[in-house]
């Protein structure tokens, strides 16, 4: 298994994005699927709309948090560092839970040609 850095990660990651609208679930469907359905092992709160959702999220996680669960939180787009999309318990991902990440699923996000959908 070959070991990225952060940066080589990072960059991995943020050159499979495109910008615009697709609409359909297929293909996060298919990547989850393809890694074993994790999506499945915790409870998720979805919030949508066109306003507001980073911060309705971002509160919804200090309230649970505060209530003593653990709690998980995504948001797109980042200011300065990637690792600001992706909160556990309101820390930033550990460099190496993305270097792990990629390292492991690398082979399958390219061959599938698998790409992540940036707001």
């Amino acid at each position: 298994m070959k070991r990225h850095t952060y940066q080589k990660a990072e960059r991995f990651i943020l050159s499979r994005e495109f910008f615009g609208m697709k609409l359909g679930l297929e293909n996060i469907t298919e990547f989850l699927d393809s890694i074993g359905t994790p999506q499945t092992q915790f409870t998720t709160i979805h919030i949508s709309g066109t306003n507001g959702k980073g911060s309705t999220a971002a509160m919804l996680a200090s309230v649970l948090n505060k209530a003593g669960y653990k709690t998980g939180l995504f948001t797109s787009p980042h200011l300065v560092s990637f690792r600001e999309r992706v909160r556990v318990n309101n820390e930033l991902i550990p460099k190496r839970a993305v270097i792990s990440f990629i390292d492991r699923h690398r082979a399958t996000l390219v061959k599938k040609n698998f790409r992540f959908l940036s707001w």
